[in-house]
């Protein structure tokens, strides 16, 4: 039992010791050596705003008008699946009375 707490502690002591990192050197010292690292912009892939192309109104509206105004973007439903569909709720309070 005795010779278990040992090699625990010995085990123990070899890992605090090899944890240990060589002394840092003091940031005050100009001549202290650094890490060199190239410099990266933050802005090196900005892309500058562009406007985009404008549609010339007159044109703008007569798609409006072809399409059936702005209900027209939308597809209408039509069919089975719209005959199947409930009536709306009553309004207010959730159709309770």
């Amino acid at each position: 039992m005795l010779k278990t707490i040992y090699f625990m502690l010995a085990a123990c002591a070899v890992g605090s010791v090899s944890a240990q990192t060589a002394a840092r050197p003091d940031p005050a010292d100009p001549k202290a050596a650094v890490p060199a690292r190239p410099y990266e912009s933050a802005f090196k892939d900005y892309r500058p705003y562009v406007d985009p192309d404008v549609a010339r109104w007159r044109q703008s509206n007569e798609e409006m008008g072809r399409l059936g105004g702005h209900v027209g973007h939308v597809p209408r439903e039509t069919g089975p699946a719209r005959s199947g569909a409930k009536p709306p709720a009553a309004a207010g309070h959730g159709g309770h009375k």
